[in-house]
């Protein structure tokens, strides 16, 4: 993942919250690292990389059009480990980021996060769904 250090911070400044509250992390925790880890994909080139985004869409696409649960769609992912997956597009367009997050009351952790997630998991979905779907199956 390739990111910039403000975001690389802001990032550990969630997780730190989320961490730090059992009951925000069993709720948002999963969403949180699959939205960062596929807005920072970093080289499209790089099989680690298009590994990475697939895999983190893979559990967005679990969660939020499946219905699984945060432990199930992260049980999955180790399940498509090692796989080769078909190279990325060039950087996309997100409507929702990290940095939308920065400042947000713990009260709204959960709700804004999930909009982060689905935010994410739209931009990608066009590109990677056919790639995806044939995992669950």
């Amino acid at each position: 993942m390739l990111s910039s250090p403000g975001c690389w911070a802001a990032y550990g400044a969630l997780l730190e919250r989320e961490y730090s509250d059992p009951e925000l992390f069993a709720a948002s925790h999963r969403l949180t690292v699959d939205a960062y880890a596929v807005q920072h994909p970093g080289l499209a080139t790089d099989r680690r990389a298009v590994q990475s985004v697939t895999i983190h869409f893979a559990s967005l696409h679990a969660i939020l059009e499946l219905g699984w649960s945060h432990a199930d769609a992260r049980a999955h992912l180790q399940r498509l480990a090692g796989r080769d997956y078909a190279s990325l597009p060039a950087a996309l367009r997100f409507d929702l980021t990290l940095a939308d997050l920065d400042g947000l009351p713990v009260g709204q952790h959960r709700e804004r996060v999930e909009q982060w997630a689905i935010s994410a998991y739209r931009a990608w979905r066009p590109l990677l769904l056919s790639v995806v779907e044939p995992l669950f199956a």
